[in-house]
């Protein structure tokens, strides 16, 4: 096996890199390990390769990516008057242009590169690659590798490894196949390190995250005749234990994990009044069309979207679409 999919078309990816003079790699905001080890294993492809490249992102590299070699090269925040002389953009994991957190103007005038594996994705690219039956799009990048006949090395390997880990649950979701695995295992051959992996990514937890999880479980509800359930954390708990977003990922697997849930909710409040949702569904309930209903999107299991007003508003506005999702 050299690809996943056989029948991707990386050409019109490969030419827009081709002729660019420097490229901008850019992940998408409150960055996770898939948008994080696809940027990275890009950025050292690219110099592989030869091509002029920078990483920028809005948000820093969040605490689990640090171990990756390349990590520290990334620079971060609002300014980005500093790329003004790049004139390609690479958007890896990004599922609309918003969800990257920069200003349109500053990509006018350049060639506007969107890599993706999320269904719900906006095409908002020159040049767009999406394809939903990839696992995670770390595992787009290792097709996009495999087309340059580029050998696997161990700081491309292991970004694209904590990629596909996170991004399929360690391995538990329907997106894997037996050639994810077989992918893994060149993963591995070119020096990405279980072990190191599974410390870094869950095994390196500051003590305030479990003070903040406390909360989170205090919290869990179980509705609608025990086929939802729901775990909320308002901002003041952020600001009380001195944690943040990357600190609550993996909460929303506590719901999920419930005998007879097939759809799971976790509400985060981002700052007063603006809530962050994340979706996890059982076949056959579609998240990903509950999501778009709320003016979110992602994948049929795995979705989001972001929500303004109180908890006790946004919880009963999404009860409701929580209610006809599971009518379907």
């Amino acid at each position: 096996m050299k690809f996943l999919y056989e029948d991707v078309n990386w050409q019109p990816v490969k030419d827009g890199l081709a002729q660019a003079k420097k490229i901008h790699l850019i992940a998408h905001v409150s960055p996770d390990s898939d948008t994080m080890g696809s940027q990275i294993a890009l950025y050292h492809a690219c110099v592989s390769l030869g091509f002029d490249v920078v990483m920028h992102n809005i948000d820093p590299v969040p605490r689990i990516c640090r171990y990756l070699q390349g990590s520290n090269l990334i620079t971060h925040g609002e300014d980005f008057s500093i790329l003004e002389d790049c004139d390609t953009i690479v958007a890896v994991d990004a599922g609309a242009f918003s969800r990257l957190g920069m200003r349109s103007s500053y990509v006018e005038g350049k060639t506007l590169i969107n890599i993706d594996h999320h269904a719900s994705n906006t095409r908002y690219g020159d040049i767009n690659v999406v394809d939903a039956r990839y696992c995670a799009t770390g595992a787009m990048i290792y097709d996009l590798i495999q087309s340059y006949n580029l050998p696997l090395n161990e700081v491309m390997a292991s970004p694209i490894y904590a990629a596909v880990l996170t991004d399929t649950a360690s391995f538990r979701l329907g997106t894997v196949t037996a050639d994810t695995h077989r992918m893994v295992a060149k993963l591995l051959e070119a020096g990405a390190s279980i072990e190191q992996a599974s410390r870094e990514i869950y095994q390196s937890f500051p003590k305030q995250r479990f003070d903040l999880l406390k909360y989170a479980l205090d919290s869990l509800a179980v509705k609608h005749d025990g086929l939802s359930a729901w775990i909320a954390v308002p901002y003041v708990m952020y600001e009380k234990t001195g944690m943040g977003a990357e600190d609550s990922e993996g909460f929303i697997d506590y719901a999920r994990s419930i005998a007879g849930v097939c759809v799971a909710v976790f509400l985060r409040e981002e700052s007063p009044n603006m809530w962050k949702l994340s979706f996890r569904g059982q076949y056959p309930y579609d998240v990903g069309a509950l999501a778009a209903t709320l003016g979110g999107g992602g994948h049929k299991y795995a979705s989001g979207c972001c929500l303004k007003g109180s908890l006790e508003q946004v919880q009963t506005q999404v009860f409701d679409a929580v209610s006809a999702c599971l009518q379907t």
